[in-house]
């Protein structure tokens, strides 16, 4: 096992597996969702996102464009709520929202 591979924590069956991260998070009276297929190679190749009223249909709808992303390709699905929580903030801060603050962890 090269150097890299070991940095990247993969073993010989995960070289060359793409990653589909997915997940959903509270949005003010709302939920968002995301998802991201990212290539072996750190390349992101296709995001999505939006917003539903209910916890149930942001879960539903993410866990399906998770599915779609990874469909047909050599992909692990990670469910990652903390990401959906990251994606949000960045989105908000590129359109010039102003994200609201988490309290620091105790």
């Amino acid at each position: 096992m090269t150097r890299e591979r070991q940095a990247h924590g993969q073993g010989g069956e995960d070289v060359g597996l793409d990653s589909v991260v997915w997940g959903c998070c509270r949005a003010g009276t709302g939920w968002f969702w995301m998802a991201r297929h990212t290539a072996w190679d750190g390349t992101v190749r296709r995001t999505a996102h939006g917003w539903r009223e209910t916890r149930d249909d942001a879960t539903r709808v993410g866990a399906a464009a998770a599915r779609t992303m990874a469909a047909g390709t050599r992909a692990q699905v990670f469910l990652r709520d903390r990401t959906a929580e990251y994606a949000l903030r960045v989105l908000l801060e590129d359109s010039g929202t102003p994200a609201p603050q988490r309290p620091a962890p105790r």
